[in-house]
């Protein structure tokens, strides 16, 4: 077949048009042939089915002309309306081997088109050749009358197709998996379904059990059709969930209603009286509810995870944070270990990982603290129709709540850690590209300058000694610029008052002649509760520049007169500076480039720089920590 041939064939008209031919064939076929009595049933299933597949192929394919699951769908219902058509021919050996080729080899096609894992297994690939192949013998022998045959080769087309859907179970995740779940459902309610019922309604006709066995068949083409369409409509596990839970309960409550009349007739060998019926009646009544709960918990299990074990996650949780995994492999844990649809952990409106989903309806939040710090929330989704926690849940909240918000904050702790450490690297690289450039387009040139001078000199020292001696003059002029130069560039990297005056007195030495914006002096007290001990090279550093900027900034803004610094070591040990001008700032305060240097300095040795503003002037304090005696 051609493309052409295909557009024409698969466009929604005349998928809609074909189709509905057939059933119109089909429905004037058995009004004017009526099926044999003991095939009324037979044909009224098979003519219901057919619409069902019909309708939804047609959506299917009208949605996407290239929808492999819509054409099966199709084609199974052409099957099905030929069934009807051939029973009304008078060849029902024909019309039965029609109808389990549609069975064993149609439908399931339709069923296997939806998911195409990529890339497909190959024993996934034989055993739905092997399963197809076990369908059309199948067919084959029931219209040629070999019964046998026909049921073992039918048996084995279904087990293969349960083993191929066990594999695709394995596979499978996110949509694929949604998909997936779509399609057994259908399958479950429309082949399981039917064999309960068929066994619940064996004292009714065979013409009630026919349309209620037809009406279970419809949604397989229902399933199949969302799950080729959109898998996420719903929550594909609710509705198994609902489903499951009344379906279970309703069907246990019978049976215990059925087997205590049962067992009453079998003790006294009468039927049941009405008080008996009555007090089955009140018992069943009774149980009815905590029975619903005892299912909906094992459904919880086998659909989202285990039954909320606070032990369990904890250990589990351990585990993770040994193995170092991601906070996302953290809430795999707990989703599985709390029982719950999904769990989701945020920071402000920031998603930081996700397990499950939450669904429309608003989670329990739980806020996560370490040492008083908010670090972030748990959001838990609620588990089925309850509309609060159990307090097994909220026992297991309650307990990985504190680990979790260690684990965050040491996450994120450990993301500062390697943001700071690449801030020093780029600190360090600037630096040597700034001494490189300083060294090449300053000093470089000076001293090249003092080789040729030497040269100059040393050849007219004995021609031209004046103009040598004046040379040699300019000679020392240029060393001495050199050597300046080289302080200049020792003094960037540490300066030289700090190794001969200690901090205090460089401190007081490099801003004793600091004047404010009104060319007034600044006067400012440096104090110290007692001496201080002997700080690293780092700290001692990071002290001075913190300090001369500080007072800088005050010359530059503050308006005043006078200002203060005081030093003081905290336990820790801390090296707290403190700068107070203790004026009225003359404009609102705006970060800038000094303020910025300055908490650089302070965060790289691990400290805390504050800035406090106020009507009475402005603050300043920086925490140094340091290590006591370490002098590198």
């Amino acid at each position: 077949m051609n493309a052409t041939a295909a557009r024409v064939l698969w466009a929604p008209a005349s998928t809609i048009g074909g189709t509905g031919l057939l059933a119109v064939a089909a429905l004037g076929a058995l009004w004017y042939a009526p099926a044999a009595p003991g095939r009324v049933w037979a044909v009224i299933w098979q003519l219901v089915a057919g619409i069902g597949f019909a309708s939804a192929g047609c959506v299917v394919t009208a949605l996407d002309r290239s929808s492999r699951p819509g054409r099966w769908m199709v084609l199974a219902a052409a099957a099905m309306f030929a069934v009807v058509l051939l029973h009304a021919a008078g060849r029902p050996h024909l019309a039965d081997g029609v109808w389990v080729a549609a069975v064993l080899v149609v439908v399931p096609s339709a069923l296997l088109a939806v998911i195409d894992p990529k890339p497909s297994p190959r024993l996934m690939r034989v055993l739905g050749r092997t399963m197809l192949a076990a369908g059309t013998v199948s067919a084959v022998a029931v219209t040629a009358g070999a019964t046998r045959t026909a049921l073992l080769a039918a048996t084995a087309a279904a087990a293969l197709l349960l083993g191929e859907g066990w594999i695709l179970f394995e596979l499978t995740s996110g949509d694929q998996r949604r998909q997936l779940l779509w399609l057994i459902l259908g399958l479950t309610v429309a082949v399981a379904g039917g064999a309960l019922l068929a066994v619940a309604l064996n004292d009714a006709g065979s013409l009630t059990l026919a349309v209620v066995m037809a009406v279970l068949s419809l949604s397989l083409p229902l399933t199949v059709a969302v799950a080729s369409v959109d898998p996420r409509v719903v929550d594909v596990r609710e509705v198994i969930h609902r489903s499951a839970v009344l379906t279970v309960t309703l069907a246990t409550v019978a049976a215990g209603y059925e087997g205590g009349e049962a067992t009453v007739e079998t003790i006294t060998g009468a039927p049941a009286g009405r008080g008996v019926r009555l007090v089955l009646a009140l018992a069943v009544a009774t149980s009815f509810h905590p029975l619903m709960r005892w299912v909906r918990t094992s459904m919880d299990e086998m659909l989202f995870g285990g039954r909320a074990d606070p032990i369990g996650a904890l250990g589990q949780l351990g585990t993770h944070l040994a193995a170092g995994s991601t906070p996302t492999q953290w809430l795999e844990t707990l989703r599985a270990a709390l029982a719950v649809p999904g769990v989701v952990l945020r920071q402000g409106d920031e998603v930081i990982a996700a397990a499950g989903h939450l669904g429309p309806r608003a989670g329990v939040v739980t806020a996560l603290t370490a040492d008083t710090e908010h670090v972030g929330d748990l959001v838990v989704a609620l588990p089925g129709e309850l509309t609060r926690l159990p307090a097994t849940t909220t026992a297991a909240l309650d307990l990985v709540a504190g680990p979790l918000a260690q684990l965050l904050r040491a996450n994120r702790l450990a993301e500062q850690l390697r943001t700071s450490r690449g801030q020093v690297v780029h600190a360090l690289e600037d630096d040597r590209r700034r001494m490189r450039r300083d060294l090449h387009d300053g000093l470089g040139p000076t001293l090249t300058g003092i080789v040729y001078n030497a040269d100059a000199a040393a050849n007219l020292l004995h021609a031209e000694p004046d103009q040598a001696e004046k040379i040699l003059r300019q000679l020392r002029c240029d060393a001495t610029d050199a050597i300046t130069e080289i302080r200049r560039i020792v003094y960037g990297m540490r300066p030289a008052a700090l190794d001969e005056l200690g901090l205090v007195n460089a401190v007081r030495q490099q801003i004793a002649h600091l004047r404010n914006a009104d060319g007034d002096a600044l006067r400012v007290d440096v104090t110290t509760p007692r001496p201080l001990p002997a700080l690293p090279a780092a700290a001692e550093v990071a002290a001075y520049r913190v300090i001369v900027e500080a007072v800088t900034n005050v010359a530059r803004h503050a308006g005043v007169t006078t200002a203060a610094v005081d030093l003081r070591v905290l336990a820790g040990p801390l090296l707290r500076i403190t700068v107070d001008d203790g004026g009225e700032p003359r404009r609102p305060w705006v970060s800038g480039v000094g303020l910025t240097t300055m908490r650089e300095r302070v965060e790289h040795l691990g400290g805390v720089l504050q800035i406090h503003i106020g009507p009475s002037g402005t603050t300043v304090v920086a925490d140094i920590p340091f290590v006591p005696g370490e002098r590198l």
